[in-house]
């Protein structure tokens, strides 16, 4: 991982640029700037062996409040941006956390949060489940598949139950209602999966049938082999 000193001078460069191409008549895309996403670094309570940033209980980068604030300060100079997206490793395991999503929210920004769902279950993660929903934060939450087995298969024994757990708790607070809760499917192998819009109905006739969740959208991604 960058170091502090790397990091504020990649942050600099950036922002310096960013103005000086907001300054020019024509405009260029940078422009249309929309979402800022934010990797707080790599912990992270599961260690899946498809994680693209081999993230795990072991690993200990985390984003120091410096950069923190700096990403603040550039979000705060770029008023085009609507949406601040916060991911890791388990973001909400970052000692930032809470300062991105509060002053994102004072800022008037929308706030997505990666989950892994069980992180919320995990010994003093609690509080998330009041905070993510009292800051209105929207939750797209990795949930590899509707079935325990297979869900178990990637990411670990007893990560279904945990997520059939967190998933219930977020719908008793409005998240798949009046909060937005969005579900990510990602198999692991050599295969393509299957249309989203299939797989959205599956997971959501599913989910409903056994466990009476509910939620807003499921997105696909396919992982490299």
């Amino acid at each position: 991982m960058l170091t502090t000193t790397r990091q504020n001078e990649l942050l600099a460069d950036y922002h310096d640029r960013f103005e000086k191409i907001a300054g020019l008549e024509n405009g260029l895309g940078a422009l249309s700037i929309k979402t800022f996403q934010i990797n707080v670094g790599r912990w992270c309570n599961q260690a899946c062996k498809h994680c693209h940033v081999d993230a795990s209980p072991a690993r200990e980068e985390d984003m120091s409040q410096e950069i923190a604030g700096r990403c603040i300060q550039i979000i705060e100079s770029m008023p085009r941006v609507e949406t601040v997206d916060i991911t890791g490793g388990a973001p909400e395991g970052s000692k930032v956390f809470k300062y991105l999503v509060e002053e994102s929210k004072r800022l008037g920004k929308h706030v997505i949060d990666r989950c892994n769902l069980t992180i919320l279950e995990e010994p003093g993660f609690e509080y998330l489940y009041d905070f993510l929903s009292s800051n209105e934060v929207e939750i797209i939450a990795s949930l590899p598949h509707y079935a325990s087995s297979r869900t178990d298969m990637q990411r670990g024994t007893g990560v279904f139950d945990k997520s059939m757990i967190a998933l219930k708790k977020l719908n008793d607070l409005g998240y798949g209602e009046r909060l937005p809760l969005n579900l990510v499917y990602n198999p692991v192998g050599l295969f393509l999966s299957s249309p989203q819009e299939q797989l959205e109905r599956e997971f959501k006739e599913n989910l409903d049938r056994n466990y009476g969740i509910k939620f807003n959208n499921l997105y696909v991604i396919n992982n490299m082999p």
